[in-house]
């Protein structure tokens, strides 16, 4: 065994990280540690209380400091906790220290083998998370959660039919066989995949969320193939009811018409307002009545055809129509392409605040044909940009840090006139890099729950406010640039990043063609639509601040003075009459 390495076994609960741990540390005579016991000699605290008292957030933290503590300079064996290599700090720190082996078990043996380790111990052993009124439902549905992080392990061992002994005895003999092996695929350069079948297309982009994992499909001037799609996909479904706008199916009607009616689908078309009048509950209603009318079935299909707000309608419709009927998206505004097509969000507005109410319901395909891009209204494209800048303000933050190649920032930067004039390859691949960016994120927190979804937010606090505050008369991408300029500069005046990172942000906004000064709107009205803001926790709203190019972090410290100064610096200065 190298000792410059260590050994952390993964694995959940069950699987006997701890005892095979001790076990390899007695047969390699190097020092063993069980992560959890660990935590709680350096705390004088159970795990129980620990959750108890600081929540799952508090255990984590302790946790991660606790592991960069005991890996010493190897050889080592860690028993990790079944949640360590949750976080992708602590994966790539084991990485580098050791070898990660996983101990893998069916939920039928874990859950026998946590009840005998609750016979021989003291109860407050039982992790909190494994403390369930139907724990073997409990395990199943955690262990599925996370079986995509223990199967990025270096080696993997079936516990269920054998001993410790022999456990113990096929962990040395894997890390005997690692040592002793190639260098791994993981260790040359990565190359992005392409789609074998279309070599200048962007692969499909796999949503890995939800009830099912789905395809987003970025391609250039496929729409005539979304019918043959549509049948392998459901070939259950017998009806089509299409949710669009007059101006949208005046162009692209015909082919969506011919390639629905080409295999089979019988086709019904309600044409909604095509802006924010179409959210409301009114609306909804008489989707309904139409739907009722068609009728529509619940192996029949809801297909959106259109952008940002019949997307928003149409997802709460098929979310609660029977409840829940197959959505299909194919957005035609670039907004929605690379940011309300995918993720699941639903939403109508209220009088008192924009999106709040709403639901999460995922489509069965999301299929974008940057083609129509070409009659996009010019003012609605020009707004749309402003999502594409705020994911490469974002981006190393959602990738957690293992951004490869070229930042997004410096490819939009560069290729400003080439995106504007809509070239189509630098065109497919900046909307599929936005899309792949938000399909992460929405695989890593699909609720919006924890601190990590949120930061799509940027921009959006004041863009909400704004859109609001005007009666949208300021399209959502133009509201949002707004916002992120008045984030950036928040970030700056709070000491949390640099002003070169404001500047920059601004003069890529500016290129695109969005104003980033605020127009003339009632400050006490503003601050009002802040309030009600979806994402405001307690009493305080979070914002989410830009710490470099790429990077955000998230806050709630942002006092009324510090908000108030920033709207002053980006207001518009008053025309003398």
């Amino acid at each position: 065994m190298d000792r410059k390495r260590g050994v952390y076994l993964i694995g959940f609960s069950g699987t006997g990280k701890s005892t095979i741990a001790e076990l390899i540390g007695e047969r390699l005579r190097c020092p063993c540690y069980d992560l959890d016991q660990v935590i709680v000699e350096s705390s004088g605290m159970t795990i129980p209380v620990i959750f108890a008292r600081e929540g799952e957030p508090g255990f984590r933290s302790r946790e991660a400091e606790a592991l960069r503590a005991v890996s010493n300079s190897g050889p080592f064996v860690i028993a990790a906790g079944g949640g360590t290599p949750i976080r992708a700090e602590n994966r790539l720190f084991m990485a580098s220290k050791g070898w990660i082996i996983c101990l893998e078990g069916r939920p039928e043996t874990l859950l026998t083998r946590i009840q005998q380790q609750l016979k021989d111990a003291d109860p407050n052993a039982v992790r909190p998370m494994l403390d369930a009124v139907y724990p073997l439902d409990q395990i199943r549905a955690l262990k599925h959660s996370r079986q995509s992080v223990y199967a990025l392990a270096d080696w993997t061992v079936h516990t269920d039919r054998l001993t410790p002994d022999q456990v113990a005895e096929e962990v040395i003999r894997a890390v005997g066989l690692l040592e002793n092996a190639p260098p791994a695929v993981m260790d040359a350069p990565v190359m992005p995949m392409r789609h074998s079948l279309s070599p200048d297309l962007p692969p499909p982009i796999i949503v890995a969320s939800g009830p099912w994992p789905y395809r987003a499909v970025v391609g250039w001037n496929h729409l005539q193939a979304i019918g043959e799609q549509l049948r392998r996909l459901l070939p259950q479904a017998h009806r089509v009811a299409v949710l669009t706008d007059a101006g949208i199916w005046a162009r692209l009607g015909g082919t969506v018409r011919d390639s629905l009616q080409a295999v089979g689908l019988e086709l019904h078309v309600r044409e909604m307002p095509p802006d924010e009048r179409a959210k409301t509950s009114e609306e909804v209603s008489t989707v309904y009545d139409w739907l009722l009318d068609v009728p529509l079935r619940r192996d029949d299909i809801i297909m959106v055809v259109g952008g940002g707000a019949i997307d928003d309608l149409g997802g709460f419709v098929a979310s609660t129509y029977m409840r829940g009927v197959p959505l299909v998206k194919v957005p035609t505004s670039l907004e929605a392409m690379v940011d309300t097509a995918i993720g699941g969000k639903t939403a109508l507005n209220h009088p008192r605040a924009r999106n709040l109410i709403g639901t999460f319901f995922h489509p069965r395909l999301a299929w974008c044909d940057a083609y129509v891009l070409r009659e996009e209204p010019p003012r609605e494209l020009r707004a749309a940009w402003a999502e594409v800048v705020k994911y490469a303000m974002l981006e190393s933050s959602l990738l957690r840090d293992q951004v490869m190649g070229t930042m997004l920032f410096d490819q939009l930067e560069r290729s400003t006139g080439d995106l504007i004039r809509l070239e189509r390859s630098m065109l497919l691949n900046v909307i599929a890099r936005c899309a792949a960016l938000k399909a992460q994120v929405v695989a890593g927190d699909e609720r919006d729950s924890g601190q990590y979804r949120i930061l799509l937010n940027y921009g959006h606090t004041v863009g909400h406010a704004l859109e609001a505050a005007t009666d949208y008369n300021l399209l959502h991408g133009e509201a949002v640039a707004i916002g992120m300029a008045v984030e950036a500069r928040l970030a700056v005046r709070m000491g949390l990043a640099d002003a070169a990172v404001e500047a920059r942000q601004n003069s890529l906004l500016a290129q695109f063609g969005l104003r980033t000064l605020l127009p003339q709107v009632s400050r006490r009205q503003l601050f009002e639509f802040i309030n009600y803001d979806k994402k405001v926790f307690g009493d305080a709203p979070r914002w989410i601040l830009p710490v470099g190019i790429g990077r955000a972090v998230v806050s709630s410290r942002v006092t009324e003075s510090d908000l108030n100064a920033a709207l002053e610096d980006c207001s518009a200065p008053v025309k003398a009459v």
